[in-house]
């Protein structure tokens, strides 16, 4: 062995799909300075006894690219090395048996529209004709996708290898990574054939992944849950004929499939999740090719169903059964990106490594190499989980996901399990009134009031909290409305170099003056959206910043990681013990101006400004702002004293006819006033392509992403449109269409309870016509009206009120 210390740009730990994918899109980006390290032979983790499903007909843009990306790079690897990726390309059924399920179906063939997916919609008589075997009795729809089908694990991930060597990058079979330590601006790897010196480290490390991310800090979300799948013996039907397509069908929670002349059974059971090498302890490291027995006693009933949707299966033989370890995490996602520690990605957390490994892939090479990703991919960024996330709560939930990943994906649709997570002072006062919770975060927050443990209606339509949501934004309206957003991102930011700082970071300029307040993005190098933040000058070198909860560790992170060397700054996390509650409406002057002292006047108390004010005895900081469109005050205090001030306001404010405020209403005033939120401000794309260049200071002063900014010509454009439907709303991810083509997609919207009006952000392509548009909901085309302004109060006259 050399004493020579090697280097590599990019190491690698893990040789299933997701680490040898990402190690050829390394290499396609022009990084080939990469080294694989795999402890045994590719393959032998997961990745060798899936199934190998891909399909088409899926729940969201993001799911349908990855999953398109995936077999498209396979069989351009197939075409390049000659290897066989064993791909048959048979088709698919999506199984709709109830209500739920047949919008369900509507909707997924809004996915087909966006990315121009061969896919329709059929009934029971087309399930028949294709897959004559299938029984069809209680089938009221299903999506029929023609270019699904399964691949050969082994087969895909060797050629992806042999592409990959051939560009000159190395894989290292049979050379277990031992551990890690930071030396200078990389990272040194002890293996067993000697120390890697890597200035970037990817774990894709599947069921290993949660002992290799502490040697880098970190706690990845992510647990191996055990899947069953069974093979039949030989079919005599399937002799002499087409291979079926794969059918999918919620009723026994999986799939059926044809495996060569036999049959395959998938099952995911609904009611238990069985799970092995549970956290922090992990997957132990002698494990390889690990299979488990077979528990009949769980799939039983699961099984008993498939055999009656298909009953050619039923008096075989099972010839082989394959139960095997599978990552999964709290939401169902991946986990693609930045992981926290300086230059450790990850590519992990995957619970469909072979639909989803080409896609992912190319997601982190892209976002590696070029600073960027091709679509917006917030949702497998790894930094989504928050400090709530102990290893407790993540084996917990991750159950829950296992278990409900065959349920239907009705709008409004919650976990329940260790629910509440966090239950802060507020929680009981709320629930005694009729709140009715959603999980935000690991926090609960109030969607809507009503009768005390009410639950929620879910589903595409308008539902009876509807009635619920219109009172709480017309009696906020009217007079004062009062929601808990204690749920906030919070920091403090200090020191003599604490405005320069947020000053480079920010598209905008930061106030000048203390006290005053201002909206601000904080881009990436190429001019996107890194987060969207409110400044608060508290002094010359004292400042407060605000934004969603969800963004609370990435966005301290990314602010943080940019304080130069030698800069005087200091930052102060305040998101998990401080809280805020946002009180709103031309009442809430008088009800605020009873429990301080202050002077709230517009000439004293500006709209857009901020003081440190005492309220019934509370130190609080106050800001003047309202993101439903009126006079109102953010009221930010430590968690413990918010109890104190939620009492004060409410016994000062009954004469006044404060109310609670639920999230539904509050996203309904929202979109009245055409604010954008996070659904606007993605990944993919920057402050020109959404209509926000008045926040875009650029004349005599440098920021992040400037450069970038101003040489990209925007690609697309932001329309707030009023959608012409009496029963149902945008929900974000719908397609746009022009003469029954997608020309764009919708981000987010809500229906205004006080305009009457259901409202919503479309993105198009740039140049799109404003006239003759609508929006796929439900597979029906509803038409849509371009606004140029607000619904509601276009001028903003109601927050800068002085009455």
């Amino acid at each position: 062995m050399s004493d020579t210390l090697r280097t590599t740009q990019v190491a690698i730990i893990g040789g299933g799909i997701m680490g040898v994918a990402t190690q050829f899109q390394l290499a396609e980006n022009g990084w080939t300075d990469t080294i694989l390290f795999e402890k045994a032979e590719l393959t032998s983790g997961s990745t060798w006894h899936a199934a190998g499903q891909i399909a088409h007909a899926v729940g969201s843009r993001l799911a349908g690219w990855i999953n398109t990306t995936s077999i498209e790079t396979y069989k351009r690897v197939e075409r390049e090395t000659g290897q066989s990726i064993g791909w048959h390309e048979v088709g698919g059924f999506r199984i709709a048996t109830t209500d739920d399920e047949v919008d369900w179906m509507k909707s997924i063939m809004g996915v087909g529209k966006l990315l121009d997916l061969p896919m329709e919609l059929v009934g029971p008589e087309e399930v028949a004709k294709v897959n004559p075997f299938y029984k069809v009795d209680d089938v009221k729809a299903a999506v029929q996708t023609f270019e699904d089908g399964h691949i050969d694990p082994s087969g895909v991930t060797m050629a992806l290898a042999a592409a990959t060597r051939a560009r000159g990058a190395k894989i290292e079979r049979h050379n277990q990574v031992l551990g890690a330590s930071r030396k200078g601006d990389g990272w040194l790897l002890r293996t067993e054939k000697g120390d890697v010196w890597a200035e970037h480290v990817v774990i894709a490390a599947g069921s290993y992944a949660n002992q290799v991310g502490e040697w880098f800090g970190l706690k990845i979300p992510s647990v191996s849950c055990l899947h069953h799948y069974l093979v039949t013996d030989t079919v005599p039907e399937f002799m002499d004929r087409p291979e079926l397509p794969v059918m999918r069908d919620n009723a026994y929670g999986g799939y059926i499939r044809q495996e060569q002349k036999s049959g395959l059974i998938g099952i995911y059971e609904g009611h238990v999740c069985p799970t092995v090498w549970e956290m922090p302890q992990g997957a132990p490291w002698a494990a390889e090719n690990e299979l488990f027995e077979a528990d009949y006693d769980s799939i039983g009933d699961f099984l008993m169903v498939a055999f009656d949707k298909m009953p050619i299966l039923a008096d075989l033989g099972i010839k082989r059964v394959v139960r095997g370890a599978i990552t999964h995490t709290p939401d169902g996602g991946m986990l693609v990106g930045p992981s926290g520690a300086p230059n450790v990605w990850l590519s992990c957390g995957s619970s469909i490594g072979l639909a989803w490994g080409g896609g992912a892939g190319k997601v982190l090479a892209d976002w590696m190499v070029h600073g960027e990703t091709p679509i917006n991919t917030r949702g497998m960024d790894p930094r989504r989980y928050g400090d709530f996330s102990t290893d407790h709560f993540i084996v917990e939930r991750t159950k829950d996901e296992f278990m409900r990943r065959h349920d239907t994906p009705c709008p409004g649709k919650q976990f329940h399990s260790l629910r509440p997570l966090n239950r802060h002072v507020l929680y009981d006062r709320l629930a005694a009134k009729g709140a009715v919770f959603g999980e935000v975060a690991g926090w609960e927050r109030p969607r809507y009031f009503g009768a005390v443990g009410e639950s929620e209606q879910i589903g595409w339509g308008h539902q009876d909290w509807h009635e619920n949501a219109l009172n709480e934004a017309k009696a906020t309206r009217e007079a004062a409305g009062v929601i808990d957003l204690c749920a906030f991102a919070q920091f403090e930011i200090t020191g003599n170099d604490a405005g320069a700082l947020l000053d480079r970071l920010s598209a905008n300029k930061i106030p000048a003056r203390e006290g005053r307040m201002s909206l601000n993005h904080l881009l990436t190098e190429k001019g996107r959206f890194e987060t969207e933040i409110t400044i608060w000058r508290i002094a010359e070198d004292r400042f407060f910043t605000g934004s969603p909860i969800a963004r609370a560790n990435p966005d301290f992170d990314w602010i943080k990681s940019n304080i130069r060397a030698g800069e005087d700054v200091q930052m102060v996390n305040r998101s998990a013990d401080w809280g805020m509650l946002a009180l709103s409406g031309p009442a809430s002057r008088g009800i605020l101006g009873e429990l301080t002292d202050a002077d709230l006047s517009n000439a004293a108390f500006p709209w857009l400004s901020g003081q440190e004010i005492t309220v019934a005895g509370v130190a609080c900081y106050a800001l003047r702002v309202s993101f439903v469109g009126e006079l109102g005050w953010e009221l930010h205090a430590p968690l413990e004293h918010i109890g104190t001030l939620y009492d004060a306001l409410f016994d000062v404010g009954a004469k006044h006819g404060l109310t609670d405020l639920g999230s539904y209403a509050f996203n309904g005033m929202r979109m009245e006033k055409a604010y954008r939120a996070s659904g606007e401000l993605t990944t993919d794309v920057g402050p020109f392509d959404v209509g926000l260049e008045r926040f875009v200071v650029t004349e005599g002063r440098e920021f992040v992403g400037r450069d970038a900014l101003l040489q990209a010509a925007p690609e697309w454009e932001l329309f707030y449109a009023e959608l012409h439907a009496e029963d149902i709303d945008i929900h974000g991810g719908e397609p746009v269409l022009l003469n029954g083509e997608a020309v764009g997609l919708t981000t987010s919207g809500g229906y205004g309870y006080t305009v009457g009006k259901s409202l919503g952000w479309l993105f198009v392509r740039k140049g799109t016509p404003r006239e003759g548009l609508s929006v796929q909901i439900l597979n029906r085309a509803i038409p849509v009206t371009v606004h140029s302004d607000a619904i509601f109060d276009p001028q903003n006259q109601r927050p800068r009120s002085e009455d």
